[in-house]
């Protein structure tokens, strides 16, 4: 064996360390449970299960949903509770719930896998991206509701915006009180919430890109399973619904979810600054944990190679490789063969399922050469021999302890005593040929153990080895080369399951033909199992969507003036005589400077007493647009009387307003002023009155 490769990722040990307890986690939960029918090893799949569960209750909710600003709390209100409608609304939010918490649990597995560097690299960030639109999915869903905590998401919403240079009417203008709430924003929200799943698609198949064989989708067990799972939970704990959005009250508390707002609990307390470093950090960090935690290796030093005097074009190869990185290319080197196997460098993550597909040795893996590995196995093996030993071989898929490099050889040797045991890169890496050779040279038994878990390093290559020893798939084991009473055998392994493994092991040594690859646990334990796993996954998924969450905003009263009004125009300064002279003929005598508008003044005064002055440039690249502001001012509750004056300048005539209101504790007064509207005051009739000013 040549030198091993370099470990991939910074703090390869630890990451081992904890596949390996996760490992042990599905060893453990595969006694009662098959792995098809865990949706812990089967994250992938049933997270793709949960989105279309997801789709298909969004649109069964038009059936009483209305999406409207006017008409959307009062058609959820209708259904709240257990009605066959508050149910289809509870599976659609639970499933996005179940959903976000997959995605995590399939994020950190990849993660402790090592499954994000190198060739890696793109499954992981579009697999960061697609979190990120799953979670804005939510995020505009959560705003469709438009009870109050919907009310928050819209305002952080807004606020979130307004923080970027590119509007030039601040948008959380229109949130400050009910009517000024804009229909048309309200049905461009339902509009992208509709539309941005479209986008899950397109970045699934990035996603999946690199991958061959990909399955979509669980087995109908499971998918069964997580249907009846989120319509129990959707009887037994109905979607909340907190009372409709008031935009000028400021609601004690209301009811969060953790998945979707979790963002929230920084941007009411960091304001825009909270949400873009919650949102904008989640992302970055996540998106560059490939340089992170990378590491930069030559690709010749891990990736398989093709010897082309070898290789007789038959094209095995690609068939069997996980990550289709291997392609038949037209052959160059004048043999009578039409093609060769070329191997991706982009693609190829050095599994060495390859090794095994080809039987005359064609392509592998430069720094674990099939020739010189197996000439080393069966050299050993006959040194065993003369000593006594030698009759029964066990070859141990590394990535099972994590990748060759954190192999531990007295630990299997233990495990597997009465073995000859040899480590191999992944089980398929086992050529049928090697197994033909050990059996005629006189070795009574081979034993391949393979990583059992959903998500090996080597995806479905894993199988490989054992549909051609049971004569399945070429390059097939062939009998009559291996002589009579040899016989071969290939076990599932997981760290949880390690007993019943080393149990097998011995009884196929022993002689006992019922040591099964994988033992199928009974009806009823995996019916329980199941039951029990669900209920703590749903807990962990719907338990964070009811948090009850105390609003951080004071409950102090408020009054708030909102204003856009255009200054006059200033006068603009005439050119001298040699400014003149410099421009072109045909714009001398006039000015070539754009007319430029005033800065427009805002008095305040509460209870007779003068707040003072603010001043508000005009908008606009040449500050010829309007001015616009608010003017926030905390009071003391009971009645205030308020006067506001507006003054733009010039000859324009001075604006002002003056009354009296109701000020109550957790309410915003709002105070509005615009062209061709004037001033109005957003509130119930009995909580102000007009004073002529």
């Amino acid at each position: 064996m040549s030198e091993r490769p370099q470990a991939g990722a910074r703090g390869q040990g630890i990451l081992s360390k904890v596949d390996a307890a996760w490992a042990w986690l599905d060893g453990f939960l595969g006694r009662w449970l098959p792995v098809e029918l865990n949706p812990l090893a089967q994250s992938g799949r049933a997270i793709n299960f949960c989105l279309l569960v997801a789709v298909a209750s969004g649109v069964l909710m038009f059936i009483w949903y209305s999406p409207s600003v006017q008409f959307a709390y009062p058609s959820l209100k209708d259904i709240e509770g257990r009605t066959l409608g508050g149910v289809v609304r509870g599976v659609h939010r639970y499933s996005s719930d179940m959903m976000m918490l997959l995605l995590f649990v399939h994020a950190f597995r990849m993660f402790v896998a090592g499954k994000f560097f190198g060739e890696r690299w793109l499954a992981w960030v579009s697999g960061i991206g697609l979190m990120a639109l799953v979670w804005f999915i939510g995020w505009t869903g959560y705003w469709l509701v438009w009870d109050q905590p919907a009310q928050q998401v819209a305002a952080e919403s807004m606020r979130f915006l307004d923080a970027l240079p590119i509007f030039g009417e601040p948008l959380g203008r229109s949130f400050l009180a009910d009517a000024l709430v804009p229909s048309l924003l309200f049905f461009v929200v339902f509009f992208l919430h509709m539309l941005l799943p479209l986008g899950i698609a397109i970045g699934l198949v990035v996603h999946l890109l690199r991958l061959s064989r990909v399955k979509l989708l669980p087995q109908w067990p499971l998918g069964l399973s997580l249907t009846i799972g989120l319509i129990v939970a959707a009887i037994v704990y109905p979607a909340p619904l907190d009372s409709a959005a008031a935009m000028a009250e400021k609601a004690e508390a209301f009811t969060v979810d953790a998945w979707y707002m979790a963002p929230l609990a920084l941007s009411l307390r960091l304001q825009s600054a909270g949400l873009w470093g919650a949102i904008g950090g989640a992302i970055g960090l996540g998106a560059l944990v490939p340089l992170l935690f990378g590491k930069r290796r030559k690709k010749e030093s891990y990736q398989a190679v093709v010897e082309e005097s070898r290789c007789h074009s038959c094209s095995q190869c690609s068939q069997d490789c996980p990550y289709d990185a291997i392609t038949l290319i037209p052959r160059t080197d004048g043999k009578n063969f039409p093609s060769v196997a070329w191997v991706d460098p982009a693609r190829c993550v050095g599994c060495g399922v390859c090794n095994g597909s080809c039987d005359s040795a064609g392509v592998g893996l430069q720094w674990f050469s099939t020739l010189s590995e197996e000439k080393r196995i069966l050299n050993t093996v006959a040194l065993a021999r003369e000593s006594g030993g030698g009759d029964w071989i066990a070859f141990v898929a590394g990535e099972v302890d994590g990748g060759i490099a954190q192999y531990r050889k007295q630990i299997w040797e233990e495990r597997l005593a009465g073995y000859e045991v040899f480590v191999v890169p992944t089980a398929s890496w086992v050529r049928s040929s090697l197994v033909e050779q050990l059996l005629k040279r006189g070795s009574k038994g081979v034993l391949v153990l393979r990583d059992g878990r959903a998500e090996s390093a080597s995806r479905d290559g894993g199988q490989w080895v054992e549909d051609r020893l049971e004569q399945r798939r070429s390059p097939e084991f062939r009998p009559k080369r291996a002589g009579e009473g040899g016989r071969s055998k290939v076990l599932d392994y997981t760290s949880g399951d390690t007993e019943r493994v080393v149990g097998a092991a011995a009884a196929f040594r022993g002689g006992s033909e019922s040591a099964a690859g994988r033992r199928r646990p009974s009806f009823f334990a995996g019916a329980l199992a199941l039951i029990v796993l669900m209920l703590g996954i749903l807990a962990a998924a719907v338990g964070p969507s009811h948090l009850r969450v105390t609003n951080p905003a004071s409950p102090e009263p408020e009054f708030v003036f909102s204003f856009k009004a255009f200054g006059a125009y200033e006068e603009v300064e005439a050119l001298s005589e040699e400014e003149q002279e410099k421009l072109p003929i045909h714009m001398r005598g006039r000015s070539a400077a754009k007319p430029k508008r005033g800065d427009v003044l805002v008095t305040l005064s509460l209870d007779g007493e003068d707040l003072g002055q603010r001043r508000f440039a005009a908008k606009g690249v040449s500050s010829d647009g309007p001015a616009m502001g608010q003017w926030r001012l905390p009071v003391a509750p009971g009645q205030r009387q308020v006067r506001v004056e507006v003054t733009r300048g010039g000859e324009e005539p001075l604006l002002a307003w003056e009354g009296t209101f109701s000020a109550r504790e957790r309410h915003v007064s709002v105070l509005t002023y615009e062209k061709g509207e004037g001033f109005v005051f957003h509130a119930k009739e009995d909580d102000y009155e007009k004073n002529d000013g």
